[in-house]
């Protein structure tokens, strides 16, 4: 009797211990096929993302180009008169551009050359303009271009940007780039003390063969320091680096 018992109980206890191994491998197979349906999901959201990206940054090709073409069709009505030039003391900004704007800068070469240029884009175009001439002052061409961007729905995207640019040539900024890059610290701080903005001493270039030669640090007024990329700061003014 005793052995039947321990007979039953062993069988029993097997009979339970099978089943909850069926319960485990069913808990841990419903296990992951949630996972799989998480990570089938979060793909999904994430392809959605790039195609809607993607699908931005063609909107914003295809305003910038057509921001560009009334700029080309005004050139071509003026094809008679000598094309205006950078403003006083950016006349050089141009030709220091590459070294700062990565690729997006390749063929701003001068601004006196035609608005029409093969090799250059239209986000290159509008960036150099934005680094080199009153652009961001006329509200004229910037309530214009303001619509573009409106029409191919990049209003809200492209607005802060369009105001920062307003706010960093106030600042003299552009200006301050070209010192920096012909090495004048001293003329890129007294360029941006006129645009309102006050350092204790001229900006140092850090360089100790690790840092890049573009990295400036500079002392502001109230104690702050900060190092700052003149190249991540030249992209910044164009459509696209923003």
């Amino acid at each position: 009797m005793i052995n039947g018992l321990g007979a039953f109980a062993g069988g029993l206890a097997k009979g339970l211990g099978a089943g909850q191994d069926i319960n485990l491998r069913r808990q841990y197979i419903g296990e992951q096929k949630k996972s799989g349906l998480r990570k089938t999901e979060l793909h999904q959201a994430k392809m959605e993302e790039v195609g809607f990206d993607s699908q931005k940054r063609n909107r914003l090709r295809n305003a910038n180009d057509e921001i560009v073409a009334g700029w080309q069709h005004n050139q071509q009505a003026l094809t008679t008169q000598p094309v205006q030039s950078a403003a006083p003391g950016l006349s050089e900004i141009s030709e220091q551009i590459p070294m700062v704007a990565d690729k997006r800068a390749a063929g701003l070469s001068s601004m006196n050359k035609p608005l029409a240029q093969p090799t250059m884009s239209s986000d290159e175009m509008i960036g150099m303009r934005m680094l080199t001439s009153n652009l961001p002052e006329d509200p004229d061409e910037l309530t214009r271009m303001a619509g573009i961007y409106e029409k191919y729905g990049l209003l809200e995207e492209m607005a802060p940007w369009m105001n920062q640019v307003y706010a960093a040539k106030k600042s003299r900024i552009p200006d301050t780039l070209h010192f920096l890059l012909n090495g004048d610290s001293k003329g890129a701080r007294e360029i941006l003390e006129k645009g309102g903005v006050n350092l204790l001493a001229d900006p140092v270039q850090v360089y100790n063969g690790d840092t890049p030669e573009h990295v400036w640090r500079f002392n502001f007024l109230k104690g702050a320091q900060k190092d700052i990329d003149l190249k991540k700061l030249a992209i910044k003014f164009f459509p696209e680096g923003y």
